[in-house]
């Protein structure tokens, strides 16, 4: 039965039927309660069908209350090592995604107890929207280039405020006189923010020939101001990007048996020869008889796998030919998508030429690669010295 609860809420790209079925309802639920509060908001809009409306927002809050009970019960189930029940379930609680299932339920039960204000309710029904953060890695992504970029984009929000401070000043010593506007220096702050951030409402504006000066210089700093923090987001973002797809590129490469023995350095080099590709579906990736060239890594979509062996399915961090790195023999299966894919090819060709230099690294691969063909039943040519693998040639 627990393993059974822990299915339903088991994240991943390719979770059980089950956890599909429960996060499609519970996103479903999300988007609907998050919409009902946002047009509850008009006045008498629901005045014909008002019953039903509360109804269906009774169903929606039953299920979203179910959704936080489950993962309450299940990080009590599944503590930590050396953790008690109640310390996960308390780290759950208090984790970001337990704040959003919390404010996303508890407030609006409490509503109904002890009947609170109806602006309550539509402020938490709105803000039940972040629980969808759970369904978004790049908002998770966004987070992560924040927290690594904090200290220069606290640096940027610095120069904005001496900035506008500046501007707001300036201008109000050279307008106070003639000008309400910029009567003082919070009003002139009105006028220097929006300046700056290059909106430009026009409600205030500098009348004297000074004051039109100061405004230009204004204008076209605003221009300059919010580029910076821009550029540091998306400087981060690609940055954490290309770590992250770094990372799981580097841990594609480490599955694989041939490079199991090899180091952390030279993996990275061999994950530095891959080359991305697409698959629409049902297009076929290579054909039982073909002589084999390259190597493939799955990294999202799914294929199908028909040889002697039997049929079967692969998906996202699975691999396969790769015996073609080491030996020019017929593939063994017809490798099919059965999904949109994409892919990292590995050719033999570079692959060759990357271990060309190193016999030591040649030994192990080969070595490795004899046993694995040896377990397949593949043949392998034995007219090649140990640590000089046969291959595609150039």
């Amino acid at each position: 039965m627990t393993e059974w609860l822990k299915g339903l809420i088991v994240e991943g790209p390719f979770p059980p039927k089950r956890a599909v079925a429960f996060r499609s309802a519970l996103i479903t639920c999300i988007v609907l309660s998050t919409a009902i509060a946002m047009i509850d908001t008009v006045p008498g809009v629901w005045a014909p069908h008002e019953g039903a409306v509360q109804a269906v927002g009774a169903v929606l809050l039953a299920v979203l209350s179910a959704d936080y009970a489950l993962r309450l019960v299940v990080a009590g189930l599944s503590p930590g090592e050396d953790e008690s029940a109640g310390k996960a379930v308390l780290r759950y609680a208090l984790s970001p995604y337990g704040i959003f299932d919390f404010v996303a339920v508890v407030p609006f039960l409490l509503g109904e107890i002890f009947n609170l204000p109806r602006d309550g309710e539509t402020v938490f029904g709105i803000l039940r929207f972040l629980k969808l953060a759970r369904y978004s890695p790049a908002l998770e992504t966004l987070g992560v280039v924040v927290l690594h970029e904090l200290r220069p984009l606290l640096a940027a929000l610095f120069i904005m405020l001496i900035l506008a401070i500046s501007a707001s000043t300036m201008l109000y010593f050279a307008e106070r006189s003639i000008n309400p506007g910029f009567a003082s220096v919070p009003n002139a702050m009105w006028w220097a923010i929006v300046t700056l951030s290059t909106v430009g409402y026009g409600d205030v504006t500098p009348v004297t020939v000074l004051g039109k000066m100061l405004g230009s210089v204004v204008a076209v700093l605003g221009l300059c101001m919010f580029a910076l923090p821009a550029s540091i987001l998306a400087s981060g973002f690609s940055e954490e990007m290309k770590r992250q797809n770094f990372v799981s590129t580097w841990h594609l490469v480490a599955k694989v048996p041939f490079f199991t023995k090899l180091q952390a350095s030279q993996i990275a080099e061999i994950a530095g020869l891959l080359k991305l590709s697409r698959a629409i579906k049902g297009e076929v990736l290579m054909r039982e008889g073909d002589t084999g060239e390259c190597m493939y890594f799955i990294v999202s979509g799914q294929v199908e796998v028909k040889g002697k062996a039997g049929t079967f399915i692969l998906k996202t961090g699975d691999f396969f030919g790769e015996i073609a790195l080491i030996e020019r023999c017929p593939r063994t299966a017809t490798v099919k998508a059965v999904s949109r894919c994409q892919l990292l090819i590995l050719d033999a060709r570079d692959f060759h030429k990357f271990v060309a230099h190193d016999h030591a690294l040649l030994e192990v691969i080969w070595e490795t690669a004899r046993q694995r063909m040896a377990m397949d039943n593949i043949p392998t040519s034995h007219d090649h010295p140990p640590g000089h693998p046969p291959g595609p040639k150039a």
